[in-house]
C-alpha cells in the first residue's frame, strides 16, 4: 500500500499557525504552495532582507536533484528522503525514474501540512510513500512497515539528509541520528547531506545568515549551524564523492555559476557512498 497512516487533517489546533515554521519557509522559498499567510509573510522579508538565503535554498535543491540523478545513474532504485521537502520542484521518486522507472522512495515529514501535501502528491502509487514521524525516531521510521515493504535494505540505498538536520538542537544528537540511518544501509548506499554553516568568507552574506538566525529564533524551529569539520564527522563510514563537501552550488553544477551563487557560501553539500 502507498500510504497506511490514516487520514489527518490539519487545523489549529494541531498547527502552529501564527508562526512561521522552517519546513513551510524553505516550500515558499522553493515556489511551492504548502506554508501559511505567517510564511509567506516572513519569507517575503528574508527574500527582500537576505536574498541569498532564499537563492541558498533553490541551490540546495538543485543539489538534491543533481545527487538523485547520480545516485540513480549509480544504480540505486530506492530512496529514503529524510524531512528535505517534497512539495517543490520534483520529488525524489519522479527524478530518479528518468533512469530507473521502478524507483520506489519514502518520505519521512512530521510538520503536518508537508505531510498532507506529500500525502497528496503521491497520491496512489504503489512503489512511494509518505510517513509522519519524526526523523530523529530512526527506529519507528527504518522499522515501519511501509518502509519495510518498499525499501530492500540488504541493497543499496539513497539517504536524503538535505535540509532537516539544520533543525535539530544538539542536544538530539544529530550526529548519532545520521549514523544509525547510514548504519542500516548496505554497501554502495548513498548518503547526500546539506547543512548551514557560519564560515562565509563574504561579509554581507555572513552578515545575512546572522540576521536570518535571529529571525527563524521567533519561528517554531529555530536553526543550527555547524562548521564544515564536524560536517565532515557526519560522513564517517563512506567514501566521498568528487568534488567533496563543497559550498552551495559546486556540487556538479549543471550550468556555469552566477556571481550571485559563488556568493551564496554559507553552507556545505556532499554526497557520500557507504563503504
Amino acid at each position: 500500500m502507498t500510504n497506511t497512516d490514516p487520514p489527518v487533517h490539519p487545523t489549529p489546533n494541531s498547527l502552529d499557525i501564527d508562526r512561521p515554521n522552517g519546513s513551510r519557509l524553505y516550500d515558499y522559498f522553493l515556489g511551492g504552495t504548502s506554508y501559511l499567510p505567517a510564511d509567506r509573510e516572513e519569507g517575503e522579508l528574508i527574500a527582500r532582507e537576505a536574498p541569498h538565503w532564499a537563492l541558498g535554498a533553490r541551490l540546495t535543491r538543485t543539489f538534491a536533484r543533481r545527487a538523485v540523478q547520480v545516485m540513480a545513474s549509480a544504480g540505486i532504485d530506492q530512496f529514503l528522503d529524510l524531512g528535505s521537502g517534497i512539495t517543490a520542484g520534483g520529488t525524489v521518486h519522479q527524478i530518479a525514474r528518468i533512469v530507473r522507472p521502478d524507483a520506489r522512495a519514502v518520505f519521512v515529514h512530521r510538520e503536518p501540512i508537508a505531510y498532507e501535501l506529500g500525502r497528496q502528491l503521491v497520491g496512489d502509487d504503489p512503489r512511494a510513500a509518505v510517513l509522519k514521524l519524526n526523523l530523529l525516531d530512526d527506529e519507528a521510521v527504518l522499522g515501519h512497515p511501509t518502509t519495510r515493504g518498499l525499501i530492500d535494505f540488504d541493497r543499496p540505498v539513497g539517504l536524503l539528509a538535505v535540509g532537516g538536520f539544520v533543525f535539530i538542537g544538539d542536544e538530539h544528537d544529530p550526529r548519532g541520528v545520521l549514523r544509525r540511518y547510514r548504519e542500516a544501509l548496505a554497501p554502495g548506499s548513498m548518503l547526500a547531506l546539506s547543512h548551514v554553516a557560519d564560515d562565509s568568507a563574504h561579509p554581507g552574506v555572513a552578515a545575512e545568515l546572522r540576521w536570518v538566525r535571529r529571525r527563524y529564533e521567533h519561528t517554531s524551529s529555530p536553526l543550527h549551524v555547524r562548521p564544515r569539520q564536524e560536517l565532515l564527522s557526519w560522513f564517517e563510514g563512506t567514501e566521498l564523492l568528487e568534488p567533496g563537501l563543497v559550498r552551495y552550488g559546486r556540487w556538479r553544477p549543471e550550468y556555469p555559476l552566477t556571481a550571485a551563487q559563488l556568493r551564496c557560501d554559507y553552507g556545505y553539500v556532499g554526497v557520500g557512498r557507504v563503504l
